[in-house]
């Protein structure tokens, strides 16, 4: 920790904490106490002090500092838990955006009527490998080994599936 020229170590400390133990209240949210977010911001305001300026008094860099640092830690690390609502449809969204596709969203596309029918879910698996063109079949299957794939190819391929089960391609 750098001491800023004109300061001692305690009077920075003592700064930082009056600032955090100000701030974390704020700041707290499911999963982190109000213990927790003192100390991030502690942290924050340490490892803030490179970027101070001693012409600013120390008490306000601090405040803005670590002010706007918890915002950016609350974003990054918040997560809603009320179910069912339009925002937990949209966290779940945002934490699959990476993860590959299952072939489940495959089977969707044709509503299979009775749950269970295994036999009919294996005729139209049986009429997808038929009729697949060959150059589609390597992405078919990373879309059901669940490895990534590009949205447009896997758009492709789902589009390619829809049309051999709506009988509108070949053999």
């Amino acid at each position: 920790m750098e001491i800023p020229k004109g300061l001692n170590e305690q009077q920075v400390v003592d700064t930082i904490t009056k600032i955090s133990k100000r701030l974390a209240p704020k700041f707290v949210f499911a999963g982190y106490e109000v213990e927790d977010i003192e100390q991030e911001a502690f942290l924050i305001g340490i490892a803030g002090l490179k970027n101070y300026d001693p012409s600013r008094p120390l008490e306000n860099f601090m405040f803005t500092h670590i002010n706007n640092r918890l915002k950016t830690f609350k974003r990054d690390n918040y997560y809603r838990m009320d179910y069912g609502t339009n925002a937990q449809k949209i966290q779940e969204r945002k934490k699959s955006l990476l993860e590959p596709v299952s072939l489940d969203s495959i089977y969707t596309i044709y509503k299979i009527n009775e749950i269970g029918d295994e036999a009919y879910l294996k005729e139209v698996l049986d009429l997808i490998d038929r009729k697949l063109p060959p150059h589609l079949r390597g992405d078919y299957l990373k879309l059901q080994a669940n490895a990534p794939l590009s949205k447009p190819r896997r758009l492709t391929i789902i589009q390619t599936i829809e049309k051999i089960i709506n009988g509108e391609m070949d053999e």
